[in-house]
Order: C-alpha cells, then structure tokens, then sequence
C-alpha cells in the first residue's frame, strides 16, 4: 500500500511538472513579438550594409552587429573567447550558377560542382556525347568512334578495369578534359562518386581551373541519369547497366537539353559564422544547434539586395529566440540541454559557412542533437495566396532522420500556434529541392536530424525588391514561437531524440 502510495504521488509530482513545464515555455513564447522582432531586421536591412555579401564591408558590419546582441544577452563565445568563427582564407566566391537538364534543376555543391577560375561561361547545349571512362590512351579509345567537335561530352572519373591481356588504365580527370578539348569539345561532363571530395578540394584548397581549355564540371551519379532519357524512358531496366555500371560503359549520343551558366571566380573570401552558446544544466553536453543565414547578394548594378526575407526573416527569428531563452535562464528556467545560436555567412555561395562548421565543429557533432534552420519566414508565396491562407509554413526534412522530431513539431503545433504544416516541398521527387539548398543540409548529411522552416519563394526572391516593408511581423513572430516551443521542448525533455529514420531523399553521405 505504502509503495503503490508513493508511486501515486510520484506520478502527480511529474505531471504537475510537466503542465508548469508547458505553461512557462508557453508563457516565453508569446514574449516573441512582431514588434520587438521589427528592429533587428532595421538594422540587418540598412543601406549601410550594402546588401550583407560575404567577405564585404557590410556583412562584417552586420556580423558585428549579430555578436554584440549575442554579448548583451550574456551568452558565452565558443571560440578562442570571440563569437566568430571565421571561415577559411581559401573559400572562394562562387557566384551565380546555373545548371539544368531536360528542363529539371539542379543544385550546385549538391547535385554538381564547377571550380572555381573560369571566365564568365554560358551554354546552351542540345546535345551531349557520352564518351564512356573519357580515355584515349595507346589501343584503347573512347573517342574512335565519335565525333565531339563543338559538342558537350559527359564521361566517368573511374579507371578503366584490369582485363587478361591488358592492365589497368586510370588516366587522371585533367588529362582527360585535355583529350576532349583536343577532340574539339567545348564542355566536359565528369560524373562522379567523390563530388564531397572534389568540393571541399577546390572549395578549402588552393586549385582552380584558370588555365584549363575548356569549362567543366563534377557531377553526382544521380544527375547523370538526367543526361539519358532514352535509357531511363525506354529500357529503365538497363540504364544501370548501360550507363553507371563500373565497367567500360558505350559510347552513345543522347538528344538533352542542357543550360548552364558558371561565373568567374577570382577573389578568395573569408566569411564569419557568428555563434552565442547558452549553456544547459544536466543535460549540457548534448546540444541543439538554431541556425539562420544572415548573408545576402550584396550590391549588383549599384542596387542593393536588402534581402529581408532571405534571410534577414530568419537572422531575426535566431536573435529574438536567443533572447528569450536567455531571459528564461536568468528566471530560473535554463535549458537542461545546450543551445547554440548560429548565423552563418556563405549560404549564398554554396552552403559555405555551414559547411565549414560541420568540418571544422567548435562542438562535436555528435553531441549536436538536431539542427532547426530558418531560411525566409516572413512573407507568403503566391500558392497560399491564391487558396487565401496565410497562416501556414513549409515544413522541409522533419521526418527523414527521426521520427521523433517530426512528431514533436506536429505536437507543439497543433496544441499552441496551429499553423498549416505544409509538407509540398518535402516529397523525395520534389524539382525545385529545397532540402538541399539552405545550411541545414551540411547538418543532414552528417545524420543529424532537422527541420527547414520556410515560406515558399515570392516575386521579390533574389531582387532588390526584398526589402523590410514586405515583412508581415505577426506572421514571422508565429513561425518564430513554433521553432521556440520546438526548441524549448528538444532541450528540456528527458531523452535525447534519435535519427531512428532512414531518409527517403534521393542523398547519399560521401566523406
């Protein structure tokens, strides 16, 4: 009777808990305001920072900006007692890129990668020439048969496989963009299994293509595919086989379209991550990371790019929860898990500061639990403004690698800000792959789980018409106190959340 008596009180003691848990993160919740929100975007979208462009005077500027409202708050500098976190000497400005096949997109230092140095490059190609493993070498030519002068040539990085007779052929990817620009192409194609290697060698190293003869460019295996509709369409059951098998695959001539624009790169850019950590209580050493790219596109034809909703939305929505949540700590209600506030510079040229953080962590990843990232959340885009609805987000990667974050975000939103969760551009076969396009990504492909909050694009997108006046402040403050609540509960629950999920996005993690 004793032991059933002292359960019964223990259950009361924590659920009573849990309810006061619930009131006071609801509580710190409605502190976030359109209002209070408003002025840090004033400041993210002056004139006087140009625009934010990285490695320019006005993204300093603002990272200093982002650092000193990190300072006032009492969060703890990470790094050598400094709240930045510079990003390589040798990152380079990758412009703007472009590339698409049979009219599907694709995503740079996702899907493909050009290096950089090139001059200023745009083609339009018809067709493309697969020309097998791209060897010319003694006995063995890939090109004997064909003809590649003016065309596009797309060809393997792999060597060409020992036979009885014959050794080994593994001639190096500069020789054999040598041998197709001897044979008269004016683009080179490279598919590869190794494009995480490739980038972080061009993009943290010291090569560059200057000099080269011809523009080319490393693709995945996965977009190669795109080159060959008649093998995908007509023999699906052989485009394996024919195409990406590691054998010598045939030279053939497919009948794509393909667009590309590469943009010189010449000036190598040093970038900073700014980083304010809250330090938790009993759980400190496992870590939420809230992640939001402050950077923007700079100045282009003396207009500046203000870039307010991409992602001044999102750089404000960081700052407003870092202030919250240290304002519950210094009220008794720290965190029991680690936050750390990040914004990060470079996701306008590919990703670069995330990616710099996950291969240079100033906490190791694996304590980092999750990643909740917000990349443009103040504004509607034109398909809920058609249905007229404008309370919604864009949910993007909840549920690839844990069950249990998804659920968790369908929890918070359904008891308190009841937003429309809109799962569209979750889809595995979804074009436009936003799951891929903003700073979570580097987090995904190390196995963490994450959530991409977003509003869809609008007309002012990557314009200088971007600007703070499109800002609908209630409905930021909304999507803001969901990544709250979330956030509040994947720092103080008992257990860690597990990346339990296999994804289903067409990924594959390359070290």
């Amino acid at each position: 009777m004793r032991r059933r008596f002292i359960v019964s009180i223990l259950f009361i003691f924590l659920f009573k808990s849990g309810v006061a848990q619930e009131a006071d993160a609801i509580r710190y919740a409605n502190k976030i305001t359109g209002d209070d929100m408003r002025p840090y975007l004033e400041v993210l979208t002056a004139d006087s920072l140009q625009g934010r462009e990285t490695g320019k005077r006005g993204q300093k500027k603002a990272a200093s900006y982002i650092a000193g409202h990190f300072q006032s708050l009492g969060l703890k500098p990470v790094s050598h007692d400094t709240y930045f976190q510079h990003t390589s000497l040798s990152a380079r400005a990758n412009g703007g890129r472009n590339f698409e096949v049979n009219e599907k997109f694709f995503v740079f230092m996702r899907d493909y990668f050009y290096p950089p140095g090139f001059e200023d490059t745009l083609m339009v190609v018809d067709t493309i020439i697969f020309s097998g493993l791209g060897i010319s070498s003694g006995s063995y030519d890939d090109y004997a048969n064909i003809n590649v002068k003016d065309r596009a040539v797309i060809f393997f990085d792999e060597a060409l496989p020992a036979k009885k007779k014959s050794p080994a052929i593994n001639t190096g990817v500069d020789e054999r963009i040598r041998i197709a620009a001897s044979k008269g192409a004016r683009l080179a194609v490279i598919v590869t299994d190794s494009l995480e290697k490739i980038i972080d060698q061009y993009t943290y190293g010291a090569g560059d293509a200057s000099g080269t003869s011809m523009p080319f460019a490393f693709v995945s295996r996965e977009m190669a595919k795109s080159f060959f509709p008649e093998v995908n369409e007509k023999m699906p059951e052989k485009a394996e086989r024919k195409i990406l098998r590691k054998s010598k695959p045939q030279s053939f001539i497919s009948s794509s379209s393909a667009q590309l624009s590469f943009i010189k790169n010449t000036d190598a850019i040093r970038g900073e991550n700014v980083l304010g950590y809250l330090e938790g209580t009993d759980k400190a050493g496992e870590v939420l990371v809230l992640t939001a790219h402050y950077d923007h596109l700079g100045v282009r034809d003396s207009l500046i790019y203000h870039g307010a909703d991409d992602d001044g939305s999102g750089t404000t929505a960081v700052m407003e929860m870092a202030k919250i949540f240290s304002e519950a700590a210094r009220e008794g209600h720290r965190p029991r898990r680690s936050i750390l506030f990040m914004t990060v510079s470079g996701e306008e040229k590919g990703l670069l500061g995330s990616r710099y953080y996950v291969k240079y962590p100033v906490i190791p990843l694996e304590r980092t639990i999750a990643d909740l990232n917000t990349d443009m959340i103040g504004r509607t885009d034109e398909k809920h403004d058609s249905l007229k609805i404008r309370d919604y987000v864009y949910i993007i990667g909840s549920d690839k690698l844990s069950t249990t974050l998804h659920r968790i975000n369908e929890e918070t939103n359904a008891g308190f800000t009841k937003l429309e969760l809109d799962y569209t551009y979750n889809k595995p076969d979804d074009p436009n792959r936003y799951y891929y396009r903003s700073d979570h990504y580097n987090f995904a492909r190390h196995n963490i789980p994450i959530i991409f909050y977003f509003n869809g694009t609008h007309d002012d997108y990557h314009k200088p018409s971007d600007t703070i006046d499109k800002i609908q402040f209630d409905l930021l403050a909304k999507r803001t106190q969901l990544i709250f609540l979330t956030a509040w509960e994947l720092v103080n629950r008992e257990e860690r959340i597990k990346a339990d999920a296999v994804s289903d996005m067409p990924d594959k993690k390359e070290e």
